[in-house]
């Protein structure tokens, strides 16, 4: 009988296998991986810390994450925990992003995390560039609105100069949105 690899990686005895494909994971273990918020936000806690965490920790940190408006953290701790020792780490466990030490509740990054990694600083890459141009387009809609008045208040020679200056404005904007967006790379 072949071993298993990938998301169903866990052996019968409770060890885990490699994935064949060492430089990184494949785009349908990445998607599953990330498409559930808990594990979401375990990675990225564990992003944050270079060391081994508690699960406990862990799991306080990731409610926090997770709670919404209507549900306190504490009382969803339980809930985080529990999900985490019996379905997210040994999950994550299998393909290698996380070290997960069943017996002394303890969890840190996997030999294969750095493959993740790279899709965490790429999302915050695109964040941040997208708050960049929402804030230029911000900043371009208030010298809108204050140009526009002061221009129909004015007298007709000062109007057609602040107009060409609203115009120029736009185009400015316009450049600055064009270039931050040619630097994404996917």
């Amino acid at each position: 009988m072949l071993p298993t690899v990938g998301l169903d990686a866990t052996l019968d005895d409770g060890e885990t296998t490699v994935s064949p494909d060492k430089d990184g994971l494949n785009d349908a273990t990445v998607f599953d991986i990330l498409g559930n918020e808990r594990r979401r936000a375990c990675l990225h806690c564990l992003a944050e810390h270079e060391t081994e965490l508690s699960v406990s920790a862990l799991g306080r940190q990731v409610a926090r994450v997770v709670a919404d408006a209507e549900t306190d953290s504490d009382e969803l701790y339980d809930s985080v925990y529990i999900s985490l020792c019996q379905t997210h780490l040994p999950k994550l466990d299998a393909v290698g992003l996380v070290k997960y030490d069943q017996d002394r509740k303890r969890v840190g990054q996997g030999p294969r995390f750095d493959a993740i990694r790279d899709q965490f600083e790429a999302s915050r890459t695109i964040e941040e560039q997208s708050s960049d141009r929402i804030r230029a387009g911000t900043v371009a809609s208030i010298l809108t609105v204050a140009i526009g008045a002061v221009a129909v208040v004015s007298p007709p020679a000062v109007r057609t100069a602040l107009l060409f200056g609203l115009v120029a404005v736009h185009l400015l904007v316009l450049v600055l949105a064009s270039t931050s967006t040619s630097t994404i790379s996917y």
